[in-house]
């Protein structure tokens, strides 16, 4: 693996995988920059920088030279490059007339540094902060404690993310299906959306499921992946046969069905799937710890602080509003959807989930009859 952390802007600018990125990215790039960036908030500015740098060659620069002038000119850019490194800036000028085809085999070549003394276009400029607004509209967390962290998803799904795991998603789930990247551990509490179906893609496998609960255990370190169902169906697929026959509406992807009390483990080195029933009962459960509440004729708002503190969420609702609300109830196995389910019906309200928070709608318990 590549150690990004020592690069400059200008290796950045060349790095193939940095540049299909910016460019032209699939899923597992885009999430492995995302990543990375959360994971280097020092090198957010070199990464901005470079990502003008790619921008503003491919923006400006988009013509198509014939594969015999893009040989031609490579030796002379080469030998640009050097000048460069001697910082003899007036002999680059007198080659202005190769810039183009310069410009070009940056993006293929690798040799993006070259533009670096004069990419300040406004045109560049427009089209950098496009890019980043799209890559803003990403979310990356990653659980660095102990304790498990609560993720909450813009279609009121919930991922309960363990120590050391990575989930990526976006702000607002678009199109035809909701994705989401994963490295590590996580327990998925899902919204049913049929006209949506929810997947989760790991380093190997791509899991597709329409509305359930399960969990997925996908270290990188590790030699097998492992996915267990708690309620619902859940499809698990070997990734890279997934991508390569999904694509082709002819062909058929081949993959595993998982019921209730069922597991699918994927052995990396053997490249398979091995189903079984579920050999360790624990991981069916939201939270591997205890997280049982009691509550008797508790004021509303006292049970939602409660649970706020147990999730490490933010619920927000009208304290004026549920003064009047009281209840009582017993909390075990319930996931948290489950339990904001049956609080709000017992106060007849409602909540969704907003920007990583828990939004609750209320008229209050004490309306006249």
């Amino acid at each position: 693996m590549i150690n990004y952390r020592s690069h400059t802007v200008e290796e950045l600018a060349i790095d193939d995988m940095f540049r299909r990125w910016v460019i032209d990215s699939t899923p597992e790039i885009s999430f492995f920059w995302h990543r990375w960036t959360e994971e280097n908030p020092d090198k957010r500015y070199i990464v901005t920088q470079a990502k003008e740098l790619v921008l503003a060659v491919h923006e400006i620069y988009k013509d198509d030279l014939s594969d015999e002038v893009l040989s031609h000119e490579i030796q002379e850019i080469t030998r640009l490059a050097e000048l460069r490194k001697q910082h003899i800036e007036n002999k680059i000028i007198r080659w202005a007339a190769i810039w183009r085809a310069a410009a070009v085999v940056l993006l293929v070549s690798g040799l993006g540094l070259l533009y670096y003394l004069n990419q300040s276009s406004r045109a560049s400029a427009n089209v950098a902060q496009s890019v980043a607004a799209k890559a803003d509209s990403m979310v990356v967390r990653t659980n660095r404690d102990k304790q498990e962290m609560t993720v909450l998803l813009s279609d009121n799904s919930v991922a309960t993310l363990a120590k050391g795991s990575t989930i990526t998603f976006p702000k607002q789930f678009n199109g035809g299906e909701r994705r989401v990247y994963l490295t590590g551990e996580a327990f998925f509490d899902v919204t049913k959306n049929p006209e949506q179906p929810f997947l989760v893609y790991t380093a190997e496998t791509v899991i597709k499921v329409l509305g359930t609960s399960f969990r997925v255990k996908a270290f990188d370190q590790e030699n097998t992946e492992m996915v267990v169902v708690k309620t619902g169906r859940v499809s698990v697929y070997p990734k890279r046969e997934y991508e390569t026959i999904a694509a082709n509406t002819s062909s058929k992807v081949s993959g595993v069905v998982l019921n209730p009390n069922q597991q699918v483990v994927f052995i990396r080195n053997e490249n398979r799937l091995e189903k079984g029933k579920v050999a360790n009962p624990q991981m069916l459960s939201e939270s591997i710890t205890q997280k049982e509440l009691i509550f008797d004729d508790k004021p509303v708002t006292q049970v939602l602080q409660a649970l706020e503190k147990v999730y490490g969420i933010e619920i927000v609702y009208d304290t004026e509003i549920l003064a009047d609300c009281v209840i009582s109830a017993q909390f075990n196995d319930e996931t948290l959807k489950q339990r904001m389910n049956a609080i709000c019906q017992a106060i007849d309200a409602t909540y969704e989930m907003v920007n990583g928070q828990i939004v609750i709608s209320s008229k209050g318990c004490n309306q006249p009859l």
